[in-house]
């Protein structure tokens, strides 16, 4: 099971509602961090989260999405923490020893970067039970999408197991694990008590413009968490600074066949508004989108 907060869902500028971008991810023991804007240590303490995380992994490096990298080295640093990694485009590696050298820390913390250029869908690490993947995306500055994928597992069917007269034992372990066993003489076939149950998606895309090459990224996601920075009536205004629209971001849920999206990194010039809530309404209708579709609040937390 994997849980998700929105530590911050404004865009450049933050809000006295929403915070700088971030992500709070919880699975397998695991703390990972998706963006991390200024102020995401005070948002993580305000949700009762543990301030350790092992993982960051950036989409790209303007202020609104890194501002808080700094401050996360410098206290996870000071509560002793062994290390931690980041992620990120191009030039992450030269940024993280820039920015360390830039704040005088006294360095015990390791810090692991990998920069990355994925030109296309590329699997970058693998923590607890998920798959993590990186893709390029367009934006004016070298930017990425991410998609974190649970693996697949083997599920007895239980129906089955009454069936054939099998109990909890030896042989059953090894059916659990894909494998045929012996029981009482008899050969019985994995795949005639088992049922391969798909793991769930998650998928990161903000500051970007829409391609359809895409598309094949975020196809089937379970949760889509996309920026919606302007209304849809913005749209001229939106492909000039490289964002999404409302339109945008249900057109991709939409095409993708997504089961829901999360509308995020709203601008700042929406604050006390529903235009976008709205919008987001508007636009489900409008496309026939068949999926779900939310604007959460700063400190909102899901299930996946």
């Amino acid at each position: 099971m994997l849980k998700f907060t929105f530590l911050g869902t404004s865009s450049a500028v933050p809000t006295k509602t929403r915070n700088h971008p971030s992500i709070y991810l919880e699975f397998d023991g695991n703390r990972v961090l998706l963006d991390c804007g200024e102020g995401t240590q005070r948002q993580i303490r305000k949700a009762g989260l543990s301030p350790s995380v092992s993982d960051i992994f950036l989409t790209h490096w303007h202020g609104d999405h890194s501002l808080g990298v700094g401050g996360m080295i410098h206290n996870l640093n000071m509560i002793g923490q062994d290390s931690i990694r980041l992620y990120g485009p191009a030039g992450t590696n030269s940024s993280v020893k820039s920015l360390i050298s830039a704040y005088r820390f006294d360095m015990r913390i390791k810090v692991f970067t990998k920069s990355l250029d994925a030109k296309k869908e590329t699997k970058i690490a693998t923590i607890g039970n998920y798959d993590f993947f990186a893709i390029n995306v367009k934006h004016t500055v070298k930017c990425l999408s991410y998609k974190i994928k649970e693996k697949d597992s083997i599920n007895i069917d239980s129906d089955k197991l009454k069936k054939y007269g099998i109990k909890p034992g030896p042989a059953l372990k090894k059916l659990k694990e894909g494998k045929d066993a012996i029981i009482d003489g008899i050969k019985i076939r994995a795949r005639d008590v088992t049922y391969i149950k798909k793991g769930r998606t998650l998928v990161y895309m903000t500051d970007l413009v829409y391609e359809d090459r895409l598309l094949k990224f975020v196809k089937g996601a379970d949760v889509l968490i996309i920026e919606s920075t302007l209304h849809s009536d913005l749209q001229s205004k939106a492909g000039k600074f490289m964002h999404l629209t409302v339109n945008d971001a249900v057109k991709i849920g939409k095409k993708a066949e997504v089961k829901k999206i999360f509308l995020v990194h709203t601008s700042q010039r929406y604050e006390g508004q529903t235009s976008i809530e709205d919008d987001m309404k508007k636009q489900v209708a409008a496309l026939r989108y068949k999926g779900e579709a939310a604007l959460p609040n700063d400190l909102d937390g899901f299930l996946l």
